[in-house]
């Protein structure tokens, strides 16, 4: 299974428009952080996790010419935004995506992107899509997906497991429920927002406090704000656990079948 950072900001990504801190000015070019979302290719299908603020880039940057599903975390902007650029894929292979989220998220993006859903909408391009409200594991295009219900501040949304690969973005909390599924991970990417607390967002402390609870084999630190500067952390992480850049690719086992 491979598996490609495509981006790991925070919502206003890194740098931040008009900022001159450090990172913002930074030459390190993993320092440059577009917004969050995870490429998969597992069993020849491939699979997007969020359809980011800055997708069209990512995809060309990665020369991800085709998707068979996506998963959506939840309905925030820099997760959902770049939601019209799937309409490419249709074009260039004729066939609608399979959307997956919760029914919070989907009954957002519905009414947040009406006009792509609304059938007397005629006027313009937009993407062709099914939307499918998910609360049980469940097969995107052949692929088993488990989703993980977390915390987001006061909201619950999902992340992701894809055979021992778990995806947990903008996560601020972690139920019993959850915890117990997340057992035998070869990776674990996290949200780890900043070093100082945040009400929506896992810190570094709580994200390797997390890391220290699952034991997986690896763990990433994502949806990184312009507090966190890339060789300063790695210097002070423990072992296992890295910070994520854009472009990290990783290689996993593929899931059983």
């Amino acid at each position: 299974m491979k598996v490609i950072i495509l981006g790991c900001a925070t919502s206003t990504g890194v740098p931040i428009v008009g900022c001159t801190c450090p990172v913002c000015t930074s030459g390190n070019p993993k320092n440059n952080r577009t917004r969050c979302s995870l490429f998969i290719n597992t069993g020849g299908r491939n699979i997007l996790i969020d359809t980011s603020t800055d997708l069209r880039f990512q995809a060309l940057r990665h020369d991800i010419t085709n998707l068979d599903a996506v998963l959506y975390t939840h309905s925030h902007a820099d997760h959902t935004h770049g939601i019209d650029e799937l309409r490419v894929y249709n074009f260039m292979n004729g066939k609608v995506i399979p959307c997956f989220g919760d029914a919070r998220t989907i009954g957002n993006i519905k009414k947040n992107f009406s006009y792509i859903f609304d059938g007397g909408v005629t006027a313009g391009g937009k993407p062709k899509l099914i939307l499918n409200t998910v609360s049980e594991d469940f097969e995107a295009d052949g692929v088993k997906v488990t989703p993980l219900p977390i915390f987001h501040a006061d909201w619950t949304i999902l992340g992701y497991r894809i055979g021992g690969l778990a995806y947990l973005t903008d996560c601020s909390g972690i139920p019993d429920e959850t915890m117990e599924k997340l057992t035998g991970l070869e990776a674990l990417i996290i949200s780890a927002l900043r070093y100082r607390p945040h009400p929506a967002h896992f810190n570094v402390e709580q994200a390797i406090e997390t890391a220290g609870k699952l034991k997986p084999r690896l763990t990433v630190l994502t949806h990184m704000g312009h507090e966190l500067d890339y060789d300063a952390l790695s210097a002070e992480l423990p072992e296992g656990v890295t910070p994520a850049y854009d472009g990290m690719e990783l290689t996993l086992e593929e899931p059983a079948t």
